[in-house]
């Protein structure tokens, strides 16, 4: 546990936002606080550009925070940068909130249409409208288009969506 945290659950986190360069970051910033981007490059061996491009997504997301002071030898400003682990909570409960957006969403579009497939196993399935337009054949193989009943799909989503629903509460 880090600061409250699960590791896994940090790395995990890291390794979405940031891949596994991400990961190496964030394990560097686990090890010690106030981290300089140079610091952190040299421990993970990572090009200074690319810490500096994976510390601002972390920022974006408040998985890290910076301070910065002045060098008093070349009146640069240094940042250096520590881990916010107390927020990856909000982070993953934010994520889970855009996804049950997103499957509330494509249900809606899920209920809302009804779908036509030829049968074929990589032709597309198509709305009414798009079966229309394509006068009932499988724009890729050209075999005429029947109802495709998308119940199970329906239910899915809405399994899903329960499922998040209980996780947040």
């Amino acid at each position: 546990m880090l600061g409250g945290v699960d590791e896994g659950r940090l790395l995990e986190v890291a390794r979405i936002i940031g891949g596994q360069e991400g990961v190496e970051i964030i394990k560097a910033l686990r090890e010690r606080e106030d981290l300089t981007v140079e610091e952190i490059s040299e421990r993970t061996g990572i090009q200074i550009n690319t810490v500096r491009r994976l510390l601002y997504k972390f920022y974006n997301h408040r998985i890290v925070a910076s301070k910065r002071f002045r060098d008093p030898d070349t009146g640069w400003f240094i940042f250096q940068w520590r881990l916010q682990p107390d927020l990856i909570d909000a982070f993953i409960q934010g994520m889970k909130k855009k996804i049950l957006k997103k499957l509330r969403e494509r249900l809606e579009y899920e209920e809302r249409h009804d779908f036509y497939h030829c049968g074929g196993e990589n032709c597309p399935r198509l709305t009414f409208e798009e079966a229309v337009e394509a006068v009932f054949r499988c724009p890729r193989c050209g075999e005429p288009l029947r109802p495709f009943d998308n119940t199970p799909h329906k239910e899915f989503l809405r399994r899903k969506i329960r499922e998040l629903e209980e996780e947040l509460g």
